[in-house]
Parts: C-alpha cells; structure tokens; sequence
C-alpha cells in the first residue's frame, strides 16, 4: 500500500525508531471477555519494549465501527484507517467507539503529519502518556487518560487468573513445602511466554521444545542460575508440562507492559508468610510512579545520577525509575548503549531471595531485549553498617521499608538499627537521612505527617532538604496491606545542615479519589507554604488557620475525663443478649448502637475483674452521667464521629470512650452537640494518625468559651420532635425537613459559641461538602448551605430572621423597573 508506506516514512521523520515501528504487528483484545487476537497493519510505539503503554498509532484497513472498537486494546491514542481514496484519523478513548478526528486525501498525509508534527512526536506522546494526570500542563487533547488504565486493568485481572491456574496446576498434589519452588518456575515460565510471545530470537524453538529445555533456555539467557539450583526441583516435569501448555494456549503478552509483573508478584505469587516474615507490601506502580515523577529527575545531573531501592520487594521504584532516566537519555542511542549507561545506576537490595529474582525480572523485561546485569543484593539490611554500606554513594534513595516493629529478638540481633527507632520505617529513615543522599522517596506510615513521636525527624528533613513534599494516601492503596500511608519526597540537599526556610508541598488523595489516583495519578488537593520548620512541622493542613485561631480556646481535657471502654481477654465473651450474673447493661459496637444524639441496641457487658484484661475501665462512674462517642472512625470523610448523653448507666466496650464533664459549665447536651458538629469532626479528621482516636487526642479538642445554654435548647428541641416523630405509627410529610432543619440549628448555636470568624467558619463548613450521606445521623442530612451562596454570613445569621426575611426577589419588589417608553428615552439619551 502506497498510503502504508509513507505514513511509515512520514513516522521515521517525526523521529519513531526503525525497530519500534512494526508491520502486522499482533496482540491481544484484552479488553474483550477471552482476550481474542487482534491485527494491525501497522503499529508504531515511542519507545521498546512495545506495549499498551508505549503503543502511539495504528493502521487499519476497515473503519467500520465495530472493528475499530477491536483495536482499542492496542493502546494507541491514534488510528488510521485506510480507505481507497483517502485516511481517516481517529481518536481512541476508553468509552465508546473511537471518534473521526478528520479525513485527509492520500496526497495531503505529508501535509497532515507537518501540521501535527510537534503533538505527534515519540517524546509528546509518550510523555502525555506517562504523566497524564500528574501534570496536565503535558496532555494532549487527542490522549484518553482513561484508555490505558481500563487496558491495564483487564490486563492485570486476565494475568492473575491465568497465573493462579498454572499455580494450582504445578502445585497439585504437592506440600506448601514447594511453594517457592513452584512460584519460581512460574515466573521463568512467565517470562518465557513473553519473550516467545515477542518473537525474540532466543525463544524462537521454545514453542515446540519440552518445558525442560524452556526453563533452561531462560536460566542461560537471563542468567538466573545463580538464585538456585534446577527451578523443578520438587515439581513433576508432568505438572510443568501442563502449566506451560496452559501458557501457551493463553492470550498472547506480547503487547503487555512489565508493570504487570509487580502486581503479579504482589496478587499471585507472595505467600501470607513471605509477608509476615519480611513485612512485605509491594508498591502499587501508581505510586512509584508519582514518587519518582514528583522527584523530578530531570532537575538532577544525570551523568552522576544513581539509584538506591532498599527493600526492593517486586522493584516497582526501580522499574518507574529505569522508564523515567531512560526518557531523559539523549536521543540516537542504541538499546545496549542505554542498557551501558543504566545497569550501574540502579540497583537494589533484599533479604528475599525470590523477590530479588522478581525484582531482576522486571528490570530486564522493562529493560527488553537487553540480557541481564541489574544488580538486587541479597542481603539483611538491618546488619550492622549494612544500609549504610549499601547505599553509599547513591543520590536518590526510593524506599518503601517492611511496615512492623522490631521484635524483641530482633532488637537483640539487631541493636545498632533498633537503637535508632523500635519501627523498623524510622530506623530505616533515619539511616538513609544520616547518610544524605541528594533526594528521597519514602513510603511511611500516615501518622509520620503529624505525631509527636515523629517530630525529630522531621525536623532532620527540614535542616537537609530545601524542598520537602508530603502526601496523604486513603488506606486501600496498597493491595495486601491494610494501612494508611503517606508518602514523603525530599530534594535539593543542602550544602551543610541549617535552619532555613523550606519549600513545602502538601498534597492529598481523597478516598472518594484513590480508584482514580491509581489509575491515573490524579490527586485531590495541593497547598504549598515556604517557611521556617520549627519542631518538625512540615505538614500544611487544609484548615491550619482555623485551629491557629481556636488555640486560645479551652481544650475539652480540662473540662471532662475522658476513658475508654470495657476490654477482655475474649473480646465475644464480654457480651450476652440477655441478663447474666456479673454482667450489665451497656453497648458494644458503634455500627448497631450509636448515631448522634442517640444511643441504641443495648446488651449486656461483662463486668467481672477475672475476664477483664485491664482492670482500669472497670472502676470508672458508669453509673453517671456522661457521653458516648466512637473510638474508630465512622467514615473515611471528614464525618468521623458520633455521640449520645447517657443517663441510665449504660457500661460500654472499648469501642467507645466514655466522657464526664467535670463543670456545669459543659452539660451533656451541649457536649454531644459540639462531638457532633463540624469542628469537632474537622479536628480528628485533620489531627487523627490512624483509623482511631486516642484519649490524648479527645482531651486536646477545642471547646467554646461562650455559655452553652442556646445549644442545650437548641438539642432538647430536637430531640422533642424527633421523639414524637418516632412514636407516629406513619411518617408525618415534611418530617425529615423539620428534623434537618432543626440539625441545622444545633450547628449553628454551636459555631456561634465558637464565635469564629465569618471566613474561617464558612471554610469549615466547605470542608464538609459532598460528604453529608456520610454524617451518622438517624434523619437524613442535606448541608447546611447552598453551593451558590458565597456571602460569608455565620450559619446562626443565614438561619435567622434577618436573612429569611429579605430572601427572594424583594429588590425587584421595592425596585420596580421602569415603564417601557421611560427606558427607550433613557437609551435615546445616553446615545
């Protein structure tokens, strides 16, 4: 074809490598439910290894709708279709059929690609590509963000399901003895399948050779002799057999990106024990991603740059890295000059021997088709001077350390580390900041933003780093682990250590957006302060000014005591359904029992000293007056608590923290109203480490100054219709209104005991915006204001009688305009 071969030459001049643009190039529809075989004339990529990630154009010859929809799982931003006359260009998205962007004549193709020359080049489009949400000052129009997660999600879903069942193939019949001998054999077997599934020269007979001379063939072409002896031992050559006929018979992964393996490392082949052993929770690749995109490698001399990942687990920073250094590499350099100049640059460490294989898998196939040389050292690195020794000249250090402490025989082997922190994260940190590197990326724990015990060293980044990055992450980012982290990026070293200003970003992702931050990188907020660092405050919170102002406030500690609940040894044996000897009544869950302003579903508790594990609780005043509130959080937004008055001497588990005003000058009433509203609930949210509140937290709440006695009524009203609304055998029209109105009102009495400014106070309640369905209350909550309303009026003033009695259209009322012929003569006038 005419037109095929000048859009090839047409490519060529826009600077597409010879080798990466590939005729009758053939891959998987992984987007279709089996994952069908797919063709296209031709497909161009903007960088090797070809995949989804790097695939720019594609060629094809039928435009109909349906077949173009085929072709969506190529990657490609941009197809052409040839026709007899002329070439359509197509804009392939993640929804729907792929969109005529417009349609040129076989004359005008030159005249097409000059046009769109610089949008069009390998180094626009992959960068659009690879950064996308991260920073959109990069995106082009003709780039889906959408495309390639969808593709890399039924990717990564197909590879898991057919690595599961050669798993359970090979292991069939045999112990959990040979379960590391079993995961690594699949992995050779894995990697076999792609470099056949690439047409690799060195895999050209491996279709039809045994599984024994496959698995040979890899261990002599990625030298992996060394990781251990015959990857079959204790596996039947009969189940290898089939797992590799299995493979075989699967989807072809020819078109598939190396980032898939971590996640096959993370969901397929890390065994419960591996991670209990090593505290192992591999990286998401979105997140070494944006660790390494944030670091920005550009702004550091690439000649001397080096890379250090300790605790490399599956090497996912290693990998981002590799892709990230290899885009800044001059262009015209050949694939073994790139693979020279990157081997000695980055390498990693890591006492599991399987996962340094892994690791070293994933950089040779990121690094495709170059043969082995990475460097994964399989080492302890809590030894003593290990780390250290380790990192030695390495100017970034990318790490995210096993998240546990040191047991106590482990403080013992270890003392020179356990002696820096008893977390193994901190003993860590501290000895990558002792060692100074010129930049790092840290995974750490989510209180490293703001407790105490974490101070020190915070204040160790601010005396190094004139720039320091912190990011909060919603749990559930991490596929196996169950914990909030936050990520930590620090650059620009300073010369000497000195107390200086800071450049300090602050960023967030929001739960409501983590699905699309592991997609596509995309955050929630961003808040950015340059200032001196005293006391290691280094994060910039969203309502920092408002707890600024509140600080002269009297704090709740002063006023109450605040106690946590009931705690046994057999946690189901401290509750009954019904009266027993020795126990009383009381709640013990916060899911069934508590909402504001109510409490609920009462049982039974154990109140005997012999079951109880702490004796403390026991001897508390439950039998007074006080407030119940949660101790986990209710919600991942921003509504984190609820709280109720007891009167009747309910005991409860410690699931609840049991508070008694210690001064008539904080009635019951009132102290639920306050645990209810916004800024007791904007205080935990932006103060609180983890999924629960502490007593030193709740003691150090702000409460007002002002008397209380307008909230105390302004609950008892409440609580009076809700009373009788509860009691109608039918729900009264309007109730729900009536009720939230009267919400309204308690929120408002308390901001006005507050007494915050109009500006602060509004911040507050926006803080709060598209979460009301989270609020636990037992009538439907629906905001306090319009999202139009800009005005900064206090919520007690927008309520009362001089803002309802001047809404609506009163201006025109008083103001009537002007008679028609008056407004002609006006306008005759002003002409």
């Amino acid at each position: 074809m005419n037109a095929l071969r000048t859009i090839e030459a047409e490519l060529r001049q826009l600077g597409y490598a010879s080798e990466a643009i590939i005729r009758d190039y053939c891959f998987a529809d992984v987007l279709s439910a089996k994952g069908e075989p797919r063709r296209v004339e031709l497909a161009a990529f903007t960088q090797l290894p070809e995949s989804y990630r790097s695939a720019a154009f594609g060629i094809v010859v039928d435009e109909r709708e349906e077949a173009l929809l085929e072709h969506r799982a190529l990657g490609a931003p941009i197809l052409f279709s040839i026709g007899q006359q002329d070439v359509g260009v197509w804009r392939v998205g993640a929804q729907g059929a792929p969109r005529l962007i417009e349609r040129v004549q076989l004359g005008a193709l030159h005249e097409l690609f000059q046009r769109n020359a610089d949008r069009w080049r390998p180094q626009a489009v992959h960068r659009a590509k690879s950064l996308g949400q991260a920073q959109t000052a990069y995106q082009l129009d003709f780039v889906d963000l959408g495309l390639i997660p969808a593709i890399e999600h039924e990717v990564e879903a197909k590879l898991d399901r057919l690595l599961r069942q050669v798993v359970e193939e090979l292991m069939a019949g045999l112990s959990s003895e040979t379960e590391e001998a079993v995961f690594r054999t699949t992995f050779r077997l894995l990697a076999a399948k792609i470099l056949l599934d690439r047409e690799h020269p060195a895999a050209c007979e491996w279709q039809a050779a045994s599984v024994v001379d496959v698995l040979k063939g890899i261990e002599v072409y990625y030298g992996l002799g060394r990781y251990a002896s015959a990857p079959l031992r204790g596996v039947p050559k009969r189940s290898a057999e089939r797992a590799w006929r299995t493979l075989l018979k699967a989807i072809s992964f020819r078109n598939i990106s190396s980032d898939s393996l971590a996640f096959v490392y993370e969901n397929t082949l890390v065994t419960k024990d591996t991670r209990k052993r090593f505290g192992t929770h591999s990286t998401p690749r979105q997140v070494a991603e944006y660790v390494v995109n944030r670091l920005d490698l550009s702004t550091f001399d690439l000649d001397r740059l080096t890379i250090f990942e300790p605790f490399t687990g599956a090497g996912s920073f290693l990998v981002a890295a590799l892709r990230h250094m290899r885009d800044l590499l001059p262009e015209g350099l050949s694939g073994e000059q790139r693979h020279a100049f990157l081997v000695p640059r980055i390498r990693g460490a890591e006492i599991d021997a399987f996962a340094c294989e892994v690791a070293t898998l994933s950089l040779i196939l990121a690094d495709y088709p170059n043969a082995n040389g990475w460097t994964i050292a399989n080492e302890d690195l809590f030894r003593p001077a290990a780390l250290t020794q380790q990192i030695g000249a390495a100017r970034i250090v990318l790490c995210n350390p096993p998240w546990v402490d040191f047991e106590l025989e482990e403080r013992i082997s270890y003392p020179e580390m356990a002696a820096k922190s008893f977390s193994k994260p901190m003993a860590v940190l501290r000895t990558v900041l002792e060692a100074g590197p010129e930049g790092i990326g840290f995974v750490v724990p989510q209180g490293f933003l703001r407790q105490q015990q974490y101070s020190q060293l915070r204040q160790m980044i601010a005396d190094r780093y004139s720039r320091v990055e912190l990011t909060s992450l919603p749990d559930r980012v991490f596929q196996r682990a169950g914990f909030e982290a936050a990520v930590l990026i620090a650059s620009e070293r300073r010369s000497v250590v000195e107390d200086s200003a800071v450049r300090l970003v602050s960023t967030v992702v929001s739960d409501r957006d983590r699905a699309d931050f592991l997609a596509t990188g995309k955050i929630t907020t961003e808040r950015r302060r340059t200032k001196a660092v005293r006391s290691g405050d280094l994060w910039i919170g969203e309502l920092d000014e408002l707890w600024a102002v509140v600080e002269r406030l009297p704090r709740l500690g002063g006023n109450a005591d605040v106690y946590r609940g009931l705690k046994w040894w057999k946690q189901r044996d401290g509750v009954a359904q019904s009266p027993r000897k020795g126990f009383a009544p009381g709640v013990f869950r916060p899911a069934d029992s508590l909402a504001q302003f109510s409490l609920r579903n009462s049982v039974f508790l154990d109140l005997r000293p012999e079951t109880a594990m702490v004796p403390g609780p026991l001897t508390r005043a439950w039998d007074q007056p006080k407030v119940l509130t949660n101790v986990a959080r209710l919600s991942r937004g921003p509504w984190r608590l609820a709280a109720a008055a007891d009167r009747s001497g309910l005991v409860a588990s410690q699931a609840f923290f049991g508070i008694w005003p210690t001064t008539d000058e904080l009635p019951l009433e009132a102290l639920a109203a306050i645990l209810n509203g916004p800024l007791a609930n904007a205080f935990v949210t932006e103060r609180a480490s983890n999924q629960h509140l502490t007593n030193e937290l709740m003691k150090q709440l702000p409460i007002p100054k002002r008397p209380l006695d307008r909230v105390v009524e302004a609950v008892k009203r409440f609580r009076a219709v809700r009373e009788t609304v509860d009691a109608q055998t039918l729900k009264l029209p309007g109730s729900d209104e009536y009720l939230n109105r009267l919400l309204i009102d308690i929120d408002a009495e308390v901001l006005r005991a507050y007494d915050l400014p109009p500006r602060l106070e509004r911040r507050l309640l926006e803080f709060f915006r598209g979460h009301e369905r989270e609020r636990r209350i037992d009538t439907p909550f629906k905001g306090w204001l319009p999202e139009d309303f800009t005005a900064y009026v206090p919520l007690h003033e927008y309520y009362g009688p001089l803002v309802e009695k001047n809404r609506g259209a009163w201006a025109l009322e008083t103001f009537t305009p002007a008679p028609e012929g008056e407004v002609e003569l006006l306008k005759r006038y002003l002409h």
